[in-house]
Order: structure tokens, then C-alpha cells, then sequence
């Protein structure tokens, strides 16, 4: 067969030269689609991912959404919503007052360099927040008597030596908390110190 009837069988329009170009168009076709491939990928990853994201969205919402237990308040007048009277020591210092759950009263201070815990409660059981033991054998009581009323106060030790006193008036209950060790002589006078403030006030 010669070229004059080899052209006759082809398209108007195509020559010896388009036919040259056959491979190359069906490669750069070939890797257009690849490419288109990997770019899908892509998209469904990116959507994977910010779905991911928003299913953990919620819990941390929820985690910031949580109240906090304790929150200050200006002076002991805000004790009186709760029912429970308290008088910051006088050579007290760094005296902040907070409220517990809606039901105890936390006054926290500085007296001779030790910090202490003072709280109260009307309706809370337990409200000291001592997670240890004590030691055996180490308590100490402490009575105080006015003319129309007396209690007494119980100094316990913990293990790692700080001191927890215990006592009531009335209905109220009270807890003094230092982590610190101090001896016998100055946990004592604190605690009748307080007895005699929160009695007086109660």
C-alpha cells in the first residue's frame, strides 16, 4: 500500500505527526487521573480528621464546663449564708476565706510562719480533707469553759507529724489543719484561741 491510499483511511486532519504524539497524550492523560486519585485521598483524610476533632470537641467542653468546689469570698460575712460564725485570729496573716460545696467554710492563714486550716460546717460530716493516718496514742484534749458553755478539742498527730484539731459548738463543727510539725505548746493556744473566737461568735 502506498501513502496516497494510507491517507485516504485516516481523519481529515491527522498527518504523520499527530500520530508522534499519541504516546505522550496518553501518558500525561494517565498521570492526570493519578494524580486526581491521590488528591481524593487527600480530601477524605482532611475530612476524617476534622471529624475526629469534633468528636472530641465535646469532652472538652464538658471538662471546662466543670465547677470548681471552692471559691473565695471577701470575708467571714459570707459564712453567714451557710449558718457558721468565724473571727480571723488578730496576729493572723495572708488571711483568705473561702466557701466548700455551698456547705463549708474555709479560712485559711499565717500565724508565727505556720499556715493553718480553719473550717466549719453545719451539715458536712467530714470536711477536714486529711487523707492520712494518724499516730497511736498521740491525741491531746483541750477544754475550754465559759460561763454558759464548754467543749472540748481533740489534737490529733498525723504520720508525717502535722496536727488536726477537732471541736464543736452548737451544731457547728469545726477542724483546725496544719500540715506543718509544731509542738504541743502552740497547737494547743491556737486551738483555745479559736474555740474561744468561734464561741463567742456562735
Amino acid at each position: 500500500m502506498n501513502d496516497s491510499n494510507r491517507i485516504k483511511h485516516e481523519p481529515a486532519g491527522f498527518d504523520r505527526a499527530s500520530r508522534r504524539f499519541l504516546p505522550l497524550a496518553a501518558a500525561i492523560a494517565l498521570s492526570a487521573s493519578a494524580l486526581a486519585g491521590c488528591s481524593g485521598g487527600g480530601a477524605v483524610d482532611a475530612t476524617a480528621t476534622a471529624q475526629a476533632s469534633t468528636a472530641t470537641e465535646p469532652e472538652t467542653t464538658t471538662a471546662a464546663a466543670l465547677p470548681n468546689p471552692m471559691r473565695e469570698v471577701t470575708d467571714v460575712l459570707a459564712f453567714e449564708t451557710l449558718g457558721v460564725h468565724m473571727v480571723a485570729p488578730a496576729k493572723g496573716e495572708n488571711v483568705r476565706f473561702f466557701i466548700i460545696n455551698d456547705e463549708v467554710a474555709d479560712m485559711e492563714f499565717q500565724l508565727d510562719g505556720v499556715s493553718y486550716t480553719w473550717r466549719a460546717s453545719n451539715t458536712a460530716a467530714d470536711f477536714a480533707g486529711i487523707f492520712e493516718r494518724f499516730r497511736e496514742g498521740s491525741d491531746i484534749t483541750v477544754a475550754y469553759d465559759a460561763p454558759d458553755a464548754s467543749s472540748e478539742a481533740v489534737i490529733r498527730t498525723t504520720e508525717s507529724g502535722g496536727r488536726l484539731s477537732q471541736w464543736k459548738w452548737g451544731k457547728t463543727n469545726y477542724t483546725l489543719h496544719t500540715a506543718s510539725e509544731v509542738d504541743d505548746s502552740a497547737i494547743t493556744d491556737i486551738t483555745k484561741q479559736l474555740m474561744e473566737l468561734s464561741l463567742h461568735e456562735n
